[in-house]
């Protein structure tokens, strides 16, 4: 009776702790740019549907953040250098922000990539547990984590993350 017991709670557990992976959702979440352009966001893979295959950052701000601002800036410079291989996603993360404001806010920090600032936004913050602004992920082509910024960032040491994934791709 023993052996019974003691085999039938082995098979509880075994049972109980395994990893089924096709009993979870796959959510994701999608984001519309500021020229009505959607994409989807996979946050169980990390992985952007209209990413080309390259590396990309992605930029969480708001437009009364005097440091995203800033940032905004030296995003529009890493842009200009690396834009062949890689790309950049802002993402304002304000609801009901004056869509007027926000063209405002690109056109003064010179950005010419893609800005995001309708969607599921607040589930990727809730997400990323993001709690200060500028924030920023970087990811290899493979959607691979690689780097957060927590806070305004220096261009140069992002340059210098950037460059790392691109030496790895080639």
């Amino acid at each position: 009776m023993k052996k019974i017991l003691f085999l039938t709670l082995i098979v509880f557990l075994f049972v109980s702790c395994s990893d089924d992976k096709s009993a979870k959702k796959k959510e994701s979440y999608s984001l519309i740019s500021l020229d009505s352009k959607k994409i989807i966001f996979d946050r169980r893979e990390d992985i952007l549907s209209t990413n080309y295959n390259k590396p990309y950052l992605l930029v969480f701000l708001s437009t009364w953040c005097d440091y995203c601002l800033g940032q905004a800036q030296h995003l529009a410079n890493l842009n200009e250098e690396f834009s062949d291989n890689i790309n950049i996603y802002g993402i304002f993360v304000d609801k009901d922000e004056n869509i007027d404001e926000l063209k405002k806010f690109v056109a003064d920090s010179n950005t010419k990539f893609t800005w995001f600032y309708k969607g599921d936004i607040a589930h990727l913050v809730d997400f990323y547990h993001i709690k200060t602004f500028p924030f920023l992920l970087l990811y290899d082509k493979n959607g691979n984590l690689i780097m957060s910024y927590d806070g305004i960032t220096p261009e140069e040491m992002i340059a210098f993350d950037i460059k790392k994934i691109l030496q790895e791709v080639k």
